[in-house]
């Protein structure tokens, strides 16, 4: 079994180019089972399996994405990195809600049409 990142790069193609900045599906067998793979822009997944799927091939003809082999311990690295980057965009999160707890009051006036009083 072998481990490929594959890349959506529409996201570097020209800006009047037909797929600029779309999603693209991979389909892959897994177990006999068909499974549906959406990549956005720019993001790269991580697929583990015997041989690259028909549609991979498909996409990095037409250069819509780049695939490399990856090594497991590269792998292991890339999952690493990718859990504490989580884990320090939670902690951000909960800073900047507990910053933010203290309501806003505002005062709201209206204004008093003729012969009627004003509450304030």
């Amino acid at each position: 079994m072998n481990t490929y990142k594959i890349t959506n790069i529409t996201n570097l193609a020209g800006k009047r180019d037909f797929k600029f900045n779309s999603d693209l599906d991979i389909e892959f067998v897994d177990k006999m089972v068909k499974k549906t793979i959406k990549i956005k822009a720019g993001n790269s997944v991580y697929l583990t399996v015997d041989s690259l799927p028909m549609s991979v091939y498909k996409l990095r003809a037409k250069n819509l994405v780049s695939v490399t082999e990856i090594s497991p311990k590269e792998l292991e690295i890339s999952m690493n990195e990718t859990k504490s980057k989580t884990v320090q965009t939670k902690n951000d999160d909960i800073k900047t809600t507990s910053s933010t707890e203290s309501p806003i009051k505002k005062k709201i006036t209206k204004k008093s049409h003729e012969g009627e009083p004003a509450d304030n």
